[in-house]
C-alpha cells in the first residue's frame, strides 16, 4: 500500500517547448556554447521559490534539497538551486544526456517523463515528442518539511476535482508556474 504525504505546499513550473528540447538534445549540438542544460526558474517566479524553500534570498544559493520520488517509497536524488543572470534561478545539471547529469530520477523516461531522440537537432525535431497540453515538474513539500518530486503531462484529467491540489497545475494560457498551498 502505498504511503500517503500530507502535503503543504507544492512548487511548480510549465516546461517550454524549447527548454523541453534542452534538455534532451546531446550538449555538444549547439555552437558556440552547451546552451541552457537545465529548467529555467524565470524572474517573476523567484520569490515564490525561495520562499517555498525557506530561503531568504539568492544568496543562500547554491541550496540542494533531496527530494523523493512521488509514488515510489525510498526513492529519492537531489535538485541544486542556482543563481543565474538578471535575477532568474535554474535546476542546475538536468540535460539527460551530458556527462555529469544530475536529472532527478521522478523526471525520467522511465517514469513516463517526455523524451525526444538522441540525435534531435532542433526545437522542431523536438515538438512531436513534447506532449499535447504540456509538460509540468512539481516539487511538493509535506507538512513534515520533506519534498518530493514528480510531473504531469497533457491535459487536465477530465474527472478530477476542482478541489483536488494538482487542479492549477493544469492552467490556461502562459502561466509559468507557481506555489499552490495543499495544507
Amino acid at each position: 500500500m502505498a504511503q500517503k504525504l500530507n502535503i503543504d505546499r507544492i512548487w511548480w513550473r510549465n516546461v517550454p517547448e524549447g527548454e523541453f528540447y534542452n534538455v534532451e538534445r546531446h550538449p555538444n549540438v549547439t555552437t558556440g556554447g552547451q546552451g541552457s542544460l537545465y529548467f529555467e526558474i524565470p524572474k517573476s517566479l523567484v520569490p515564490d521559490t525561495l520562499d517555498f524553500l525557506g530561503l531568504n534570498g539568492t544568496g543562500s544559493l547554491p541550496y540542494t534539497i533531496e527530494a523523493g520520488v512521488i509514488g515510489r517509497a525510498g526513492e529519492s536524488g537531489p535538485i541544486e538551486f542556482q543563481t543565474k543572470a538578471s535575477s532568474r534561478m535554474r535546476i542546475v545539471r538536468q540535460n539527460r544526456q551530458m556527462a555529469g547529469s544530475q536529472r532527478h530520477p521522478a523526471w525520467i523516461a522511465a517514469r513516463g517523463f517526455p523524451t525526444a531522440p538522441d540525435d534531435v537537432r532542433n526545437k522542431e525535431e523536438a515538438i512531436p515528442f513534447f506532449p499535447d497540453g504540456g509538460l509540468r515538474l512539481y516539487i511538493a513539500r509535506s507538512v513534515e518539511g520533506s519534498y518530493y518530486a514528480g510531473f504531469t503531462k497533457g491535459r487536465r484529467p477530465a474527472s478530477m476535482s476542482r478541489n483536488d491540489p494538482a487542479w492549477d497545475l493544469y492552467t490556461q494560457g502562459r502561466v509559468v508556474g507557481g506555489v499552490i498551498d495543499a495544507g
